[in-house]
């Protein structure tokens, strides 16, 4: 276990200097604070608090938490699998909530005794990311990919197979193709919207506007969503959902309303498990596993942080996706039905 007095001299400081550092001291001007903190970094200390006998991995969003998720449920899966097979335990942080406004996020890493974290983050909290890598503290961000050298990650690519879902339903004969999307948005999403538009530009169709619909990641959405289309002047006659939640709504609500699927209305989903097998009918669906994801994620980084070695080289790992057409995607129907709120069924000539 590396000591304080080892950080001291690497970084040419004293002792005090490095608890004054640790401690977010403010007498401790700048230069000396990042020297200090990079060499605490590359040499894995983590302050001793108490008589702590466990090593603390974390898990933390970078924007808002999402844990109500099939997605992050299966990465908690994975990450508890990853766990039983390391000396590690995980802990759960909040960052915006906890994180002194005068802290780096290694200084409060340190202070929660963390030597290591998983990041889940968004479009608009990337920077977070960027900045915990450039501080050098040991982190990896699951289910997004970085440009960035420094940034670590383990990321499913679903950009190609979202290509091929949706060259499945041109090949069919769909034209009039919607896509759901999350309203927070994130790689996994951007990737997906896409390979959704590669497609279309490929069979020489324009995308749509109007048939890109952004609606929270929940089954309840789903259901209003479809509502929503199907109530619409011209509906989408197959669907591209990219959110588990939202596509068994939509299912659910598309038998609520009798609109018969694949008959008159095509569905492909994404999967981050086995839920495609327990929707009726079984789901054609973008699959993921999203558990691997967890599992190599923790893994790397329980690797990485119990190295002697900070300078191998970084994590940066694409699982690809897959497609499996099952029975939820068909030709489209000769005359389109739209649903009114009412319930009233037209139908177009």
């Amino acid at each position: 276990m590396v000591s304080i007095r080892t950080v001291a001299k690497e970084a040419g400081v004293s002792i005090a200097t490095v608890s004054r550092v640790l401690n977010s001291h403010a007498s401790v001007g700048q230069e000396v604070r990042t020297r200090v903190l990079a060499q605490a970094n590359r040499l894995g200390y983590v302050p001793a608090v108490g008589k702590r006998t466990t090593a603390y991995l974390a898990f933390a969003f970078t924007g808002p938490a999402s844990f109500s998720s099939p997605y992050d449920a299966m990465l908690m899966a994975g990450i508890s699998e990853a766990m039983d097979e390391t000396d590690y335990d995980l802990v759960v942080l909040n960052p915006q909530r906890d994180k002194k406004p005068t802290e780096t996020f290694s200084q409060f890493f340190m202070r929660k005794g963390i030597r290591g974290v998983i990041l889940r983050t968004t479009a608009g909290t990337r920077s977070v990311c960027h900045a915990i890598a450039e501080e050098g503290f040991p982190s990896i961000v699951v289910g997004s990919r970085f440009e960035q050298p420094g940034v670590q990650y383990v990321y499913g690519d679903s950009l190609p197979t979202s290509n091929q879902a949706v060259e499945h339903l041109l090949s069919l004969g769909h034209t009039r193709i919607g896509i759901t999307l999350s309203l927070v948005e994130d790689s996994d999403h951007a990737d997906r919207l896409e390979g959704y538009r590669q497609a279309l530009a490929e069979a020489g169709i324009e995308s749509d506007p109007a048939l890109m619909y952004r609606v929270p990641a929940q089954k309840p959405d789903g259901a209003q969503l479809l509502k929503r289309i199907l109530s619409g002047p011209l509906p989408p006659t197959a669907l591209f959902i990219t959110d588990p939640a939202v596509v068994i709504g939509v299912v659910n609500q598309a038998h609520r309303m009798g609109v018969v699927i694949p008959d008159e209305l095509s569905i492909i989903g994404l999967d981050d498990g086995n839920d495609r097998y327990d929707v009726y009918p079984q789901l054609t669906a973008v699959c993921q596993d999203a558990s691997q994801l967890g599992y190599e994620a923790f893994a790397a980084l329980a690797q990485q942080v119990g190295s002697v070695d900070r300078d191998r080289a970084p994590v940066r790992l694409t699982i690809p996706t897959w497609l499996e057409v099952h029975d939820t995607t068909a030709p489209p129907p000769d005359c389109p039905v739209r649903v009114l709120p009412d319930g009233t069924r037209v139908q177009h000539q």
